[in-house]
């Protein structure tokens, strides 16, 4: 069995979203189980049920 997203992710964590077909970048905000809140980069809250749209962020730069 898979591991719910409030055990996945912690409040804090870098994530990126995918609505539509892209991916946008955000934050955990808050654990509502059996889902989590998050605030995309343009302050919009997210309620998010499915493990296949939101993801780690991970940089894309090498620069540091």
């Amino acid at each position: 069995m898979s591991e719910r997203l409030i055990e996945q992710y912690e409040i804090g964590d870098a994530v990126e979203l995918l609505l539509g077909e892209r991916w946008y970048p955000g934050v955990v905000v808050v654990k509502q189980h059996p889902a989590l809140w998050v605030r995309t980069a343009d302050g919009r809250p997210w309620f998010v049920t499915n493990s296949r749209r939101i993801r780690r962020y991970e940089r894309t730069d090498q620069s540091g």
